[in-house]
């Protein structure tokens, strides 16, 4: 991809929404004498550091010039809590199609976590 031009630009910006995007998480439960609102919220990321315009010259000096980028600890724990096993080649070749890549990877999931055969709310009706 070039340094300039609008799939650029548009990448830098999506990177910039999703390192400031705070994730919630709710429920709320009737009970017998009361409502209990449960709320939490995590981060994706707590640092990053990303060099979008480094010259030639400064790919020689690595210290200090290396991309960077700290997951949020509550983040962390939940991506290997509940890894997703899928096939880094597919996702490689489905990189520049984020739809796609989404269904897939749920796809993924789903396929993973399944304890018996199910259909898919994309499936058809069965006739």
């Amino acid at each position: 991809m070039s340094k300039g031009g609008k799939e650029y630009r548009r990448l830098i910006a999506a990177f910039e929404r999703v390192f400031g995007d705070t994730i919630f998480f709710g429920t709320d439960t009737l009970k017998p004498t009361a409502k209990v609102v449960h709320r939490a919220r995590f981060n994706f990321f707590r640092e990053a550091r990303i060099w979008y315009n480094r010259t030639a010259d400064d790919g020689s000096r690595s210290h200090g010039f290396e991309n960077t980028i700290v997951l949020s600890d509550e983040f962390f724990q939940e991506v290997m809590a509940h890894p997703i096993p899928t096939d880094l080649e597919a996702v490689k070749l489905l990189a520049s199609a984020p739809a796609i890549l989404d269904l897939f990877i749920w796809l993924s999931y789903r396929r993973f976590t399944a304890r018996e055969p199910s259909r898919s709310p994309f499936s058809a009706p069965l006739a």
